[in-house]
């Protein structure tokens, strides 16, 4: 049968929960049933720092149209927003499976350049892990974290299927996402999605080159510039087809 993979890659509004939002909804009948979305880090707002406490507020706005959307496409359904908890405010990916909320996945490596570390409070370690879903075992990577590699060898190590990538990466950085990303597909032997804002944001432009990965490394979808929507049929066999045919350690 198949397993569809999507990510959107699309200009955050900077600041604007509505507007992101209705982005979203627009692609809503593109989304395959039974599939795998991936949006962008931050998608709800983008890293709004004057204005971050006060998104967090609105953050149920937020997770009830990501239940919404998972709900309607019985889809497995990821974002990252900024959430509070015990008064520390966390860059968290959400999982929402067929309508529910089933995990979350707290950023842990900050990135200092765009002055995360000074507004967000870093999660331990343990947050990554291995999530089981209808559509299969997945990790979540959050931008930054995708230049250390631990993160994705630890995933690989509790058995990760899918690599999932949200991220807002700068335009200038953009060679070392499109090398990092099939990179970490082709060392863990996963299916890797990333999902990258593309556009002006504020100050900052991102770079897109959104796509997906084979285990081997090959580019299944792929978006250099614009906003786009990409999908990918696969076969989740393939994981252990490759993991067999080229044995490789992890210790």
């Amino acid at each position: 049968m198949g397993t569809y993979l999507s990510v959107f890659q699309f200009r955050v509004e900077l600041g604007n929960i509505s507007a992101n939002l209705k982005k979203v909804e627009e692609i809503k009948a593109l989304i395959p049933e039974g599939g795998l979305l991936l949006l962008p880090e931050m998608f709800c707002c983008g890293f709004d720092y004057p204005n971050m406490e006060k998104l967090a507020q609105a953050s149920q706005e937020v997770l009830d149209f990501l239940s919404t959307l998972s709900r309607e496409r019985k889809a497995v359904v990821v974002g990252t927003l900024p959430l509070n908890e015990g008064n520390k405010l966390y860059n968290t990916a959400v999982v929402f499976d067929s309508g529910k909320l089933i995990a979350k996945r707290r950023k842990i490596e900050l990135f200092p350049l765009y002055k995360e570390t000074q507004y967000f409070s870093p999660a331990k370690e343990g947050d990554n892990r291995v999530i089981k879903t209808g559509v299969g075992k997945i990790g979540i990577v959050i931008c930054f974290e995708l230049r250390f590699n631990r993160f994705t060898n630890s995933l690989r190590k509790e058995g990760v299927q899918i690599i999932l990538v949200p991220a807002m990466w700068g335009i200038e950085r953009r060679e070392h996402f499109k090398v990092l990303t099939r990179a970490r597909a082709i060392e863990t032997q996963s299916f890797l999605m990333a999902s990258n804002s593309w556009g002006k944001t504020g100050k900052t432009i991102f770079g897109g080159a959104s796509g997906i990965y084979s285990p081997w490394g090959e580019i299944l979808a792929f978006s250099e510039d614009g906003e786009g929507f990409l999908t990918a049929k696969v076969e989740l066999t393939e994981v252990e087809r490759v993991r067999n045919k080229i044995p490789v350690r992890y210790p």
